[in-house]
Order: C-alpha cells, then sequence, then structure tokens
C-alpha cells in the first residue's frame, strides 16, 4: 500500500491545473479505528453510562461474510475503512473517483433509547468534522453526511442546525427504521431543518443494536439474504409514497431524498400503481402534484446493488425507461465485499450521456459540487504507477 508519506514525494509538477469531475461516489464508509474512539466526542453525561455495552459495534449480520468487508480493505489496525491511505489509495488512485460522499456506518441508530441516538449521531458528526472532513481532507475530496436519530426528531433538528452550514456536510443521514412512515407530521421538523439548509436527505438502511433482522409488514425476517435482498425497497417504498402522500415535497418543493444501497427499478412499478389510482383515490390529500413528478422533482437513487440480468441490453432498456438518465447516481458501497468499481458498475448499453449523468453529473448537481477540481498528490500518483 502506499502510504501517505510516499504520496507527498511525487512529483509536485504532473499533472497540473483543473481536472474535469467524471466520477462522484455517493456511498463511501468510513470508521473510526474502533468504537471507543467516539467516547470522546460523546457529551461528558453520556461517557460514564456504559454507552459501550448498550451499542454492540460488531456486524452481526456479516458474520457468514466474515466481516462483511473487501479483503483488501482491512487495515492492519482498525475496522475496515478506517485507515485514511489506505482509503484514499483505494478510492482516488485504484478506481479513481473524484469525490467520496462519506455516510459513516458506525452510527447504527435505533437504540430504543432516542436521547442515546442522538448522543451518538452527535458523537459521530463531531468525529467525522474533525477527521475525515479536515485533517484526513487535504485534497477536499471527501464530503460529509450529518448523522441524525428520526426517533428524536428534536435531537435531529438540533444536529442539522449545528452543522447544516458546515461547508463539509453536504446531506441528513438517516436509516430506514422507524415507528411510522416518514412522512408521518411527527418527522416534518426534520424535513424543515433539512430544507431550511438546501441539504438532501440521504436514507441508507441500517442494523440497530436491538431489533430484530429486519421488519416487514408481517413481521420480522429469519436470515441475512432475505434481509440484503428484501428490506431496503420495502421499506424505501413505503417511505416514498408517505412522503408523497403526506405533502412533504409541497411543504418543501426543494427538498430530495435519496435512497442509498437499495437498488433502483423497483420504484417504477410502485410509482406507476400509485399513479394509476390517483384521480380516484388520492382526491383526499393536499398534494398538488402527481406522483411521477414528485419523483422526477424529489427523489434520487443510488446504483448500487445495481440490477443486473443475463441480457445487458434488456436491463439498459429497463434502466432507460425508468429514467436512469436524470434519477440514478453512481455508488460503490466501499468498502464493503459488493463493492462496485466505477469502471464495472453500470448496465453495458446504456448511452454515453445517461452513463456520464449517472457517474457524475447528477450527484454533483444535488450535491452543489464544481464541475472541475485541482490536481493533487493522488492524481500524481495514479499517472506513476
Amino acid at each position: 500500500m502506499t502510504t501517505a508519506a510516499q504520496l507527498h514525494t511525487q512529483p509536485p509538477d504532473y499533472p497540473t491545473g483543473d481536472v474535469e469531475i467524471t466520477v462522484i461516489d455517493t456511498d463511501v464508509h468510513v470508521e473510526p479505528r474502533s468504537f471507543e474512539e467516539l467516547i470522546d466526542y460523546l457529551p461528558a453525561t453520556w461517557r460514564n453510562r456504559n454507552v459501550i455495552d448498550r451499542v454492540p459495534y460488531s456486524r452481526a449480520t456479516y458474520r457468514t461474510l466474515d466481516g462483511g468487508g473487501r479483503k483488501d480493505s482491512v487495515p492492519e489496525h482498525g475496522d475496515i475503512g478506517s485507515d485514511p491511505d489506505m482509503v484514499g489509495q483505494q478510492l482516488f488512485v485504484d478506481d479513481p473517483i473524484d469525490y467520496a460522499i462519506l455516510l459513516p456506518w458506525s452510527f447504527r441508530g435505533f437504540t430504543v433509547d432516542p436521547a442515546l441516538d442522538t448522543a451518538l449521531a452527535g458523537a459521530v458528526n463531531q468525529w467525522l468534522s474533525e477527521t475525515w472532513l479536515s485533517k484526513y481532507n487535504a485534497e477536499n475530496r471527501y464530503v460529509g453526511s450529518i448523522s441524525v436519530s428520526v426517533d428524536d426528531p428534536a435531537g435531529a433538528v438540533r444536529e442539522i442546525e449545528k452543522w447544516g452550514e458546515h461547508p463539509g456536510f453536504r446531506q441528513v443521514m438517516i436509516g430506514h427504521y422507524g415507528p411510522r412512515p416518514f412522512g408521518h407530521p411527527m418527522y416534518d421538523p426534520i424535513w424543515a431543518a433539512a430544507a431550511k439548509h438546501n441539504l438532501p436527505v440521504s436514507m441508507h438502511f441500517r442494523g440497530g443494536a436491538t431489533q430484530p433482522l429486519g421488519w416487514t409488514s408481517t413481521g420480522p425476517l429469519q436470515y441475512f439474504v432475505e434481509y440484503h435482498s428484501q428490506i431496503a425497497p420495502m421499506a424505501y417504498a413505503a417511505h416514498m409514497a408517505s412522503w408523497i402522500c403526506n405533502g412533504v415535497l409541497d411543504r418543501h418543493p426543494q427538498l430530495q431524498f435519496l435512497f442509498v444501497e437499495g437498488g433502483f427499478l423497483w420504484y417504477r412499478p410502485i410509482i406507476d400503481r400509485l399513479a394509476r389510482h390517483w384521480d380516484k383515490t388520492g382526491g383526499e390529500l393536499a398534494a398538488r402534484k402527481s406522483p411521477y413528478d414528485y419523483v422526477r422533482e424529489n427523489f434520487r437513487w443510488a446504483s448500487q446493488p445495481i440490477e443486473e440480468a443475463t441480457n445487458p441490453k434488456h436491463i439498459a432498456d429497463l434502466f432507460e425507461e425508468a429514467n436512469a438518465r436524470e434519477l440514478l447516481m453512481f455508488s460503490s458501497d466501499y468498502p464493503h465485499y459488493d463493492y462496485d468499481p466505477p469502471s464495472k458498475a453500470l448496465p453495458r448499453g446504456l448511452t454515453p450521456e445517461t452513463k456520464k449523468r449517472i457517474l457524475a453529473e447528477n450527484a454533483r448537481q444535488v450535491y452543489n459540487l464544481p464541475k472541475s477540481r485541482p490536481a493533487d498528490r493522488f492524481d500524481r500518483t495514479a499517472v506513476n504507477q
């Protein structure tokens, strides 16, 4: 592995100038080296309350996958995604991307204690701001997410207000668990705060510390393969319909919700069905637009895990029909075992313009990122390898 010292000793004059943004990764997981690293970032009142015992840090559902990470992404010390030299090499040199949108996996949420969840979210936000958004971020390639607990709307608002104008944080990050679909009025202060700061809201499915392996409308699941295959699309569909039907997008018309690590094509039959019944059964709603309009203006999806088929032309046609050109953003799910590199992530047969928009332009618009960036040490390293 190339060390930070080696990277800094590369020739300073090649390449130079600005580099066009071609790849933005919207799902990169970074970690503290251990949960204990977060303890110092907790409010003082929480440090002596056996937090470690109440928040299991191991990924129990990944045990059959030997930790769930790429074998080549496990550092000598610490958890996967915790070594800045390794992460920088693998993201910016081995599979070159321009910006990495960070979704810290260390905050699971849903501990059945909203106050603890908010304390943990605050610790993760402070830790992220002092590490990956500052001392690990000399090239300004890392973009942060404000972790919040939906179980504590007031606490979530405090975190958004605290970090909402920080230039390193470009979105709010939530999980998919909650006692109600997220269009319910109890959650509206969260969406209002995100809209106030012009921050998209990124939903990433997550396992909590205490809940069973994935809740469905008929109860909990039994096996990880069921959870990994089903839970995100089912939960995301419920929240999407709830946001539309409860008028969240009418109250906050500029707000965008992003669905990460849950597939893409599932949305189309759900929205088609909603739209088919809209005129006859949607009269009781305050919604002002059609479901298709809400999707185009207010929702985006991340690519990993990408839908695949034995016939690449068929899957490419489905992507075009589902308007991937406007709605889909590239994601790798680094550093997990099912990581998708940008060179292989998208179906063959997509038009060059569609690929260009998925790999960078759609995310660039969502996160208000520049069209180019200064060349840096990672570019020099890639050239000299």
